[in-house]
């Protein structure tokens, strides 16, 4: 039997515009990939477990922006972080002759054990000054950005700065928090 990190391969977070089909932006994908990195953090994969090393539940979190004013990664994780909360998995029965799995309708649903509830932060930084939760247009001068999520207990669980700022500036904010 395989471990349930080998089978879950089924979280996939995605964000783009509403502006209808095509390539996702180079920042839709970063905030994915950032997305999708912080989901396996908040998620315990053995939460989507069926059968060990045989079935899994796949989770598919689609964020829509219908609206960009700034600071939409916020915004997003926000989203799916409600989303996860309200998710609930319906119950199942496993055929033990076949080893077929079926959705068992009339079982009970179980939600989602959530490891912690990510508050995300950012910062636009102008000249070595931050400015949190920017605006389209503050987004549009500023020299680069920092976000830190925690969780409801203050923990730092990721930080990400842009490439253009240095690493000093970045790991001051996080020691500031």
């Amino acid at each position: 039997s395989s471990g349930i990190n080998d089978r879950v391969r089924g979280i996939n977070a995605g964000v783009r515009a509403s502006t209808g089909p095509g390539y996702p932006s180079d920042g839709a994908v970063a905030m994915s990939n950032k997305m999708k990195t912080l989901t396996t953090d908040i998620i315990d994969l053995t939460e989507l477990c069926v059968v060990p090393g045989k079935a899994v539940w796949t989770l598919h979190l689609d964020v829509v922006c219908i609206n960009d004013d700034g600071n939409v990664f916020d915004a997003a994780l926000l989203a799916m972080t409600a989303a996860l909360y309200n998710t609930e998995l319906p119950a199942t029965h496993v055929n033990e002759e076949n080893g077929r799995v079926t959705v068992d309708l009339d079982g009970e649903k179980r939600s989602l054990e959530l490891n912690f509830l990510p508050v995300p932060v950012t910062l636009s930084v102008f000249d070595g000054k931050t400015l949190p939760d920017p605006t389209e247009d503050e987004e549009s001068i500023q020299n680069g950005t920092i976000t830190c999520c925690i969780d409801e207990k203050e923990k730092i669980r990721a930080l990400w700065g842009s490439f253009n700022l240095p690493d000093d500036m970045i790991f001051r904010f996080a020691f500031i928090y």
